[in-house]
């Protein structure tokens, strides 16, 4: 079980580093070609990565009121107690190190309630979480309440394809949804393919001939990319989605591959120290624009690897140490996952 736990925490902490470099280098997209290229390539699959995951360890719950309020209180709802908790503290950090104004911080304040693409400067990356939360609880419905697995996949299939139907949806007269919960329509199949892929993973054959293969598709079409423009984007907090088929598919072998070379390179154990990574995702995903938008104001760190280095291990330290001060000791690979 620590080895198998293991290689789901390098898929992570892939996916963290992927997302702190893309915003380290979002400045110089407008006039690097080679930034731009990574930063699109990347938005392929590191955050679907994560509603790939996320699908892992879900189960159909009883079919009963009680069992769904249950997961709500124990999976969804602590969710949304850490949105509005690092919400709050990021929200009042920004206004005494930027001086903002106290309206512009107390229309900042329903922003977070309001959650979704209405969200930017540090709170960037908030949209993940109540998509992330509102998918959890749409997957884990579909596969209690809807017996067949392909009817499963019918229905995502479905929402895919509405969800890709158009470019924009607004909510009254505000131009973005509510928490992002659109995007659902996007997410659920991602993270149904996660679930099933997660529960026949014992049963999957010809693994590195799937890894080599999605290695080399992936690469060609990265190139195809960066030489002619190849028009595919998939930008999930805007809603910018271009060759939509594409979107339905690329993250899913992309990270399926991913899945692969981790479970072998947890086996070596030569890559245990990027496990704690994987471990404080949350908090590093949280707290990692703030920290990119601080130290860039030291000129002489103003450069994507500075800004990459420090906003994955800022919040990864602060994280590390505050386990060690509520818990009493040090994470380690034999730990459970929590």
């Amino acid at each position: 079980m620590a080895t198998n736990d293991q290689w789901v925490q390098l898929v992570k902490a892939v996916g963290i580093i992927a997302v702190v470099f893309g915003h380290a280098i979002y400045p110089l997209i407008a006039t690097n070609h080679m930034m731009a290229t990574i930063y699109i390539v990347t938005g392929w699959w590191s955050m679907p990565l994560f509603f790939i995951v996320g699908g892992f360890f879900l189960k159909p719950l009883a079919h009963d009121a009680r069992s769904l309020w249950q997961f709500i209180q124990h999976r969804l709802l602590p969710i949304f107690g850490t949105y509005l908790l690092a919400g709050v503290l990021l929200i009042l950090t920004s206004h005494f190190v930027r001086g903002d104004s106290w309206p512009y911080t107390g229309h900042y304040f329903l922003r977070l309630l309001y959650g979704g693409a209405t969200l930017d400067g540090e709170l960037n990356i908030f949209w993940f979480f109540t998509v992330y939360m509102l998918t959890l609880l749409i997957v884990t419905v579909l596969i209690t309440y809807v017996e067949q697995a392909p009817v499963q996949f019918l229905i995502a299939i479905a929402m895919f394809a509405l969800g890709v139907s158009y470019n924009s949806v607004g909510f009254l007269h505000f131009k973005f949804v509510p928490w992002g919960a659109d995007l659902v329509l996007l997410t659920t199949l991602w993270m149904l393919c996660g679930y099933y892929g997660y529960k026949y993973w014992p049963q999957l054959v010809y693994k590195r001939f799937y890894a080599t293969a999605g290695v080399i598709i992936y690469f060609m079409i990265v190139y195809a990319r960066y030489e002619w423009g190849l028009n595919f984007k998939l930008y999930l907090k805007t809603h910018v989605i271009k060759t939509p088929f594409m979107a339905a598919f690329v993250p899913i072998f992309v990270v399926l591959a991913l899945c692969i070379i981790a479970e072998q390179l947890a086996k070596t154990g030569w890559f245990k120290w990027l496990l704690p990574v994987g471990w404080y995702a949350v908090p590093i995903l949280y707290a990692h624009q703030l920290v990119i938008d601080l130290v860039a104001k030291v000129p002489a760190l103003n450069h994507p690897l500075p800004l990459w280095f420090f906003g994955l291990v800022v919040p990864l330290v602060i994280a590390m140490l505050y386990h060690q001060i509520r818990f009493g000791h040090r994470r380690t690979a034999g730990d459970a996952e929590s």
